[in-house]
């Protein structure tokens, strides 16, 4: 392992630094059991209460974890559960409009244009129905329903490209997202949803993915206008 000795300034900082990076670059893996704090502690050259320290700075990132009898262990991470920390965004401030749509515009363009390479049949199916059930929300003026089935049908897209991320931050931002589709459906109501899903699919079902792509920037993109954004 490649450890510095440590200088007496900031100590505690310095191993943490050195620790984190040790995680970083693989010396210490997913499941890998870390040395005990005194082996630590002679390692790095200093007490070990500032290896305790340093432990429970990685502990609350949720990089390790200890387990009672048998030690600290490197805690076995989905790439997704990072973006958890996008939970406590939510509660700082309300996004804003701009804000979503920005979202929206990257996740789902960039989640189209993989789903197109990946659907079958039974995908388009799932989505064909997703929007006979808009059609009968807007024959009904029901725009909450509407609004319900208009995300779905973009999370089954999301969910096709088989991305753990896009899955994750979409279903982390779902209420955000809800409220901000409420807030289109009830100033766009519903044909030009209407039209660009149909469009969407159908560009879905010939593999075009750069149309796909297309159609649905143009689709996210009209929210700006309608919003004077």
């Amino acid at each position: 392992m490649n450890i510095q000795p440590i200088q007496k300034i900031n100590v505690v900082e310095q191993v943490f630094d050195q620790m984190q990076r040790l995680l970083i670059e693989g010396t210490w893996r997913s499941g890998d059991k870390l040395p005990s704090e005194n082996e630590l502690s002679v390692t790095f050259g200093v007490s070990r209460m500032t290896i305790r320290q340093a432990m429970q700075k990685l502990k609350a990132l949720g990089l390790i974890e200890t387990r009672t009898g048998s030690g600290s262990y490197v805690r076995e991470l989905n790439p997704e559960d990072s973006l958890n920390d996008l939970i406590p965004l939510m509660y700082i401030g309300k996004p804003s409009q701009l804000h979503v749509f920005q979202f929206r515009e990257m996740i789902d363009s960039e989640s189209v244009r993989i789903a197109t390479t990946k659907i079958d049949e039974r995908s388009i199916r799932k989505l064909e129905e997703m929007l006979d059930k808009m059609k009968e929300a807007a024959d009904n003026d029901n725009g909450e329903a509407f609004s319900k089935y208009d995300l779905k049908f973009h999370m089954i897209i999301v969910k096709l490209t088989d991305n753990p991320m896009m899955i994750k931050a979409y279903e982390i931002l779902l209420n955000v997202l809800t409220e901000s589709m409420n807030s289109v459906i009830e100033k766009m109501k519903y044909k030009p949803a209407l039209n660009f899903h149909r469009k969407i699919i159908d560009a879905m079902k010939k593999k075009d993915e750069v149309l796909a792509e297309k159609l649905m920037r143009e689709h996210i993109q009209q929210n700006y206008t309608y919003f004077g954004l």
